[in-house]
């Protein structure tokens, strides 16, 4: 199945429709590869980037990381296809570069805004938490106030019985 996707990866990624014939090439000893699939084996790249889907855009970035695994025929066609590309390429760093950093950049104001929300709860709970102590204090107040009035109601009762009893 891999011989079959690189196979057709092979043919989008450069074989040259400007030869003679397919049969005239057979037979012709090229000094430089001009495709992919001229200058490496299709068993050569599925062992060395097995993970990457074929087709992919990764492919060429896996191949040049592992360019030391490489035949020196694929290994040269890479280093000569990523100098010819070169400017191609810092463009693209460049413009993924940009895009980590906003990604970066919208992350950082994410994680700030989660600081304040979490900020203002803390400081919301202990602001409760302060008005709760008070209104306790307050009741424990007024229920000691209450049973001192109902204990000197009582007394006052008290005194009132003993009267009328004498």
């Amino acid at each position: 199945m891999k011989k079959i996707v690189l196979f057709g990866l092979v043919c989008t990624m450069g074989v040259s429709t400007a030869n003679a014939g397919w049969f005239g090439d057979l037979f012709k000893k090229s000094a430089e590869p001009q495709t992919l699939a001229d200058a490496c084996n299709t068993d050569e790249i599925t062992s060395v980037c097995p993970e990457i889907a074929l087709g992919d855009q990764t492919l060429a970035g896996c191949l040049s990381e592992n360019i030391k695994s490489l035949s020196k025929k694929c290994a040269k066609y890479i280093k000569k296809s990523i100098s010819e590309n070169k400017e191609l390429i810092l463009e693209n760093k460049d413009t993924t570069t940009n895009a980590v950093s906003q990604e970066v950049a919208t992350v950082k104001s994410a994680i700030a805004e989660k600081k304040a929300a979490t900020a203002d709860a803390k400081k919301s709970f202990k602001n409760k938490k302060s008005e709760i102590k008070a209104n306790a204090r307050a009741a424990g107040k007024e229920l000691k106030d209450a049973a001192t009035a109902v204990k000197n109601d009582a007394i006052e009762t008290g005194k009132s019985a003993a009267e009328i009893v004498k």
